[in-house]
């Protein structure tokens, strides 16, 4: 039973040393403003016999100035005196700090030595080893774009979406080598059937056909949509910029994408751009390798305008270039001259888009671009528009990523609004594939401790890209090692297709209520599958559709619209059993029981199912919820007892 699950566990505590949970005994929750104190309890089991214990903590700018402060002992809270029956409270109040990364841990102190409470395993430990949890501290004025929040993401790529036969492309300035599709649906050309491929097979979509697919997307209770690139380029993924200031001609004109901008704000949907700021493309108004654009590149010419943008090391054709690839020549970001071509706010690229009614901007390989630049880019997109949204591509914890020489200051408040959450699709999958709930656990709370709650608030939930395989094929799938040779024209056998689709649902019921904003592929909605790029890009056709996912999708959304104001913020986690997790979002209960038999779940009493796959069944003990599956209960009345 669940009362006896409750012994069991605090058994298990009891037979720690040291009970530390940093989202319950570190308050607030999360990252901390520079204007507010950080109170902290750590819980020593009374066997350990030591002279004092000391708050050491240090700022990650000097790891070796480190400050330590004595831990004042405090009676156990009443309501807490059972669970922590034989354990000693020690306190400290910390801060305010000011803005930064600091990290911490605990010293034992005895007559004649010292030992270290450690985080080992997401669990503190009395060890010589020294692993710190971390502290982060923001801006107290950081705040995200309201807008966004509780609400929903689709993700386009542009070639692939939508062919509308009401724009007729003219020719590009490197008509011939391209190729253009006429079979919408064909498989994309890839390394493995097209020698020297290089990305250059146009299926021809074009912003007319995102336009006229608004109703589709307002069935979906669409907030946002995220475009790949629409600036020229003579690739189809269009990282490869030729102009920053024009829509490629495959895809439209400025015409169409303001008007694009226009009529998706009567529908209350916002549109944000892909900015590629790290590299051109080597044909482009800026390099100019092939000659093909008027004005002189920098390959060109040592006298170019251009030329101070790159570096090149053996002139003209030897070039620092985007991870070896001698068609995306690298920027030199620090140069002040594009700095100013990209963010002025007289003529910049980021107020051309912005005021043509671009919503905010994803930042391609965030962890590429200097500090001073994104510093620049968060200075001038704010100055056009408050309320412009500003999303790094970071694929690991952001508030502790190194690069570029140095720690990252991505959530401090000066730079990103937030970031694409690989690191929760990774924690789902493994959950699914694995079904180690306490693992999960772990990994959500460990972002959420580190993250300022304005950034989690707008993280962009993801569990597919345009950078990674399909999640029905990660679900079906070890996509790693898969053979390479074997992903031309493969598709899931029926029997794993439907199991992975399963398997899809629970995934995606997780990503719709965690906290951020889930972002839909363009695709996923209808069972699309694929492996990476460019199997992942293949031609959307609407009514091409697996109708069992699609209705989940639609269902799924439609929920998350009517709670919108439940899923803007907070969060708490409920437990995490053997195949059962439970947390809550203010008022609603989301539980996943991926056993395969009901579960009796004594803390939830009460309550309306909003939103499942099983039927659920209320009794004076709890509430029973069936084998392998995902529930929402709306709250009436709640009886909560967290986990250790």
């Amino acid at each position: 039973s669940a009362a006896s699950d409750v012994y069991k566990r605090q058994e298990e505590d009891n037979m720690r040393k040291v009970i530390y949970r940093q989202e319950i005994d570190k308050k607030p929750l999360g990252g901390v403003k520079n204007n507010e104190k950080t109170s902290i309890d750590i819980y020593i089991h009374e066997s350990i016999h030591f002279q004092s214990l000391e708050f050491v903590y240090f700022n990650d700018k000097s790891p070796y100035d480190l400050k330590r402060i004595p831990m004042t002992i405090l009676e156990i809270d009443q309501e807490d005196q059972l669970k922590y029956q034989g354990y000693i409270r020690d306190h400290v109040d910390l801060g305010p700090l000011e803005t930064g990364l600091y990290f911490y841990y605990f010293q034992l102190n005895y007559h004649d030595c010292s030992h270290n409470i450690s985080k080992i395993n997401y669990q503190p430990e009395v060890t010589d080893d020294l692993i710190c949890w971390q502290l982060t501290v923001y801006d107290a004025d950081f705040t995200t774009p309201d807008w966004i929040k509780g609400g929903i993401i689709y993700q386009i790529f542009p070639d692939r979406f939508k062919r509308s036969s009401s724009y007729k492309a003219p020719r590009a300035v490197n008509e011939d080598e391209r190729t253009i599709r006429n079979d919408w649906g064909g498989r994309p050309q890839s390394g493995l059937d097209t020698p020297n491929y290089s990305a250059k097979d146009f299926f021809m979509g074009n912003l007319d056909g995102i336009r006229e697919s608004r109703a589709y997307l307002e069935g979906l209770n669409i907030d946002m949509v995220y475009l790949n690139p629409i600036v020229e380029s003579s690739e189809n993924h269009r990282y490869s910029t030729a102009d920053y200031k024009n829509v490629d001609p495959y895809l439209g004109t400025i015409d169409s994408f303001r008007d694009l901008c226009h009529d998706f704000n009567k529908s209350g949907i916002k549109l944000v751009l892909d900015g590629v700021f790290s590299h051109t493309g080597s044909d482009s108004i800026y390099f100019n390798r092939y000659g093909r654009y008027p004005g002189i590149g920098a390959y060109q010419s040592k006298e170019s305008a251009y030329y101070p943008w790159f570096n090149f090391i053996d002139y003209p054709n030897t070039y620092a270039s985007w991870w070896g690839f001698d068609n995306l020549p690298e920027l030199i970001k620090e140069n002040e001259d594009y700095t100013n071509y990209v963010c002025s706010q007289e003529d910049g690229v980021l107020k051309f888009w912005q005021d043509l009614g671009a919503g905010g901007w994803r930042l391609d390989v965030a962890d590429e671009l200097p500090d001073v630049f994104i510093d620049r880019l968060r200075e001038s997109i704010k100055a056009t528009d408050p309320e412009a949204l500003i999303i790094g591509e970071v694929w690991e914890d952001a508030t502790n990523k190194f690069s570029y020489g140095g720690r990252r200051r991505y959530l401090l408040g000066q730079q990103l609004d937030s970031v694409m959450n690989y690191p929760w699709r990774t924690a789902i999958i493994d959950l699914l594939k694995g079904q180690d709930t306490k693992l999960f656990k772990n990994r959500i709370l460990d972002l959420i401790s580190n993250y300022p709650q304005p950034a989690l608030d707008t993280l962009m939930n993801l569990l597919s890209t345009h950078d990674t395989a399909r999640i029905t094929t990660c679900l079906a799938l070890d996509v790693d090692s898969f053979k390479h040779e074997d992903k031309l024209g493969y598709s899931l056998p029926e029997g794993l297709y439907e199991k992975a689709l399963e398997l899809e649902k629970i995934a995606s019921f997780i990503q719709f209520t965690l906290p951020g904003v889930p972002s839909l592929y363009y695709g996923d909605e209808n069972g699309m599958e694929g492996f990476s790029d460019p199997y992942n890009r293949c031609c959307f056709i609407e009514e091409d559709r697996n109708q069992d996912i699609y209705d989940h999708y639609k269902a799924l959304t439609t929920f998350r619209a009517k709670y919108k104001d439940s899923f803007k913020t907070g969060f708490e986690f409920g437990f995490a059993r053997e195949n059962l997790i439970c947390y809550y979002r203010n008022d609603i209960a989301c539980l996943i029981n991926l056993g395969d038999k009901p579960v009796l779940i004594e803390e939830i009493l009460g309550g309306k199912k909003v939103f499942g796959n099983k039927d659920v069944y209320p009794t004076n003990y709890g509430l029973v919820v069936g084998p392998r599956s995902y529930t929402a209960i709306h709250l009436d009345c709640l009886l909560y007892t967290s986990d250790a």
